[in-house]
């Protein structure tokens, strides 16, 4: 029997808007880096892709991710300026997750009326094996085909076991950065 998944909430990020981070891939990045070129600007974890609107650690930041979605909303109206506000939970069996503590965040829960994005695959750091780790012209012949239509209009996977089948294969295919994780990004409305 297959362990249970959970789904523990790591924090929250405000990240540009779709349209202004389109320009930062061009079709040759998105060639050799994607495995659904087609997506224009993937929202992924990794802020070198979708880049966060904080450019420095604020006082409660934890890893990367605001703790404190009104702390960083309050932080958000003092800068001015749209952002897309993010939710991300890391997803794992939860014998794996029990070993790793919760940072203390405000809420154990995504906010209600959130939207699923889709999940990433990505490092420790966020690095993202979806989007940030480049691949072969062999694994893109291959890959392509059986993970293409996996991945949404947003670059995320569609499906969670999908995610965790992905994040094995990242391990094998980048050990520099693994281990991989599963991360669900949610848009917070």
């Amino acid at each position: 029997m297959a362990e249970e998944l959970v789904h523990r909430l790591r924090g929250f990020d405000a990240r540009e808007n779709e349209r202004d981070c389109a320009v930062r891939l061009p079709a040759e990045y998105r060639e050799k880096f994607l495995l659904r070129p087609d997506v224009e600007c993937p929202l992924t974890v990794d802020t070198l892709i979708w880049p966060s609107r904080f450019e420095k650690a604020e006082p409660d930041w934890g890893g990367g991710l605001w703790l404190s979605l009104a702390e960083m909303r309050e932080m958000l109206r003092e800068q001015g300026g749209s952002a897309v506000l993010i939710a991300v939970e890391l997803l794992a069996p939860a014998g794996i997750v029990d070993r790793y503590p919760s940072p203390l965040i405000d809420s154990e829960e995504v906010p209600s009326g959130s939207v699923c994005l889709g999940h990433d695959v990505a490092d420790g750091w966020f690095t993202s094996g979806l989007c940030n780790c480049g691949h072969s012209a062999e694994e893109l012949t291959s890959m392509r085909p059986q993970w293409g239509p996996r991945i949404n209009e947003f670059g995320l996977l569609r499906d969670e076991r999908d995610a965790l089948a992905l994040r094995e294969l990242t391990d094998a295919r980048v050990p520099e950065h693994a281990p991989f994780w599963v991360y669900r990004l949610s848009r917070i409305e």
